[in-house]
């Protein structure tokens, strides 16, 4: 089986998690959901030679255990933001493109504290253009589909919310 089949069952996979997490409206059990899609995607970019990809999410499931536990601090961020920036800068095999992980990664450790779940999402939904393109790029076809849905699932999610709250507001 080739190296692009592989990678892209099992980035298959971690995408249909990946999707599910964005119907998720609790911030907790999104975040544990996209922690075992995350762990997924690292095994599929090693095999589709995305090797920064891999790296960021490495330290994605780091970064969102210590959320979930709520022990993202200050000195948990710069120093999660230190390695990935330097790992990925030591490892990038795939110039500017291999970067867009990095801008994910440092987005998200700087803003997933928010307590405000439609923010979150939308954080959520930039991260996910980044890696649509880096998926693309990487022949990670699946993830970079599902990446895109999980920007419309996400959208969907918000709308529901904020449908919610605006009915809840008339009463």
């Amino acid at each position: 089986m080739s190296n692009i089949v592989l990678g892209n069952i099992i980035a298959f996979i971690a995408s249909i998690i990946m999707v599910c997490s964005g119907l998720i409206k609790g911030k907790k059990r999104m975040l544990f959901t996209q922690t075992i899609q995350i762990g997924l995607s690292v095994l599929s970019n090693i095999i589709l030679g995305g090797i920064t990809g891999a790296i960021i999410n490495a330290l994605g499931v780091i970064r969102n255990i210590l959320c979930y536990k709520n022990k993202l601090d200050l000195k948990a961020k710069i120093i999660l933001i230190f390695f990935s920036v330097s790992l990925s800068l030591m490892f990038n095999n795939l110039g500017i493109i291999g970067l867009f992980p990095v801008i994910s990664i440092v987005s998200c450790i700087l803003f997933m504290n928010t307590k405000n779940i439609i923010k979150y999402k939308l954080l959520i939904m930039f991260t996910m253009i980044m890696w649509c393109i880096y998926d693309a790029y990487i022949k990670s076809y699946t993830s970079a589909a599902f990446d895109f849905m999980t920007i419309i699932s996400n959208m969907i999610s918000i709308i529901q919310i904020k449908y919610v709250r605006k009915g809840m507001s008339r009463k």
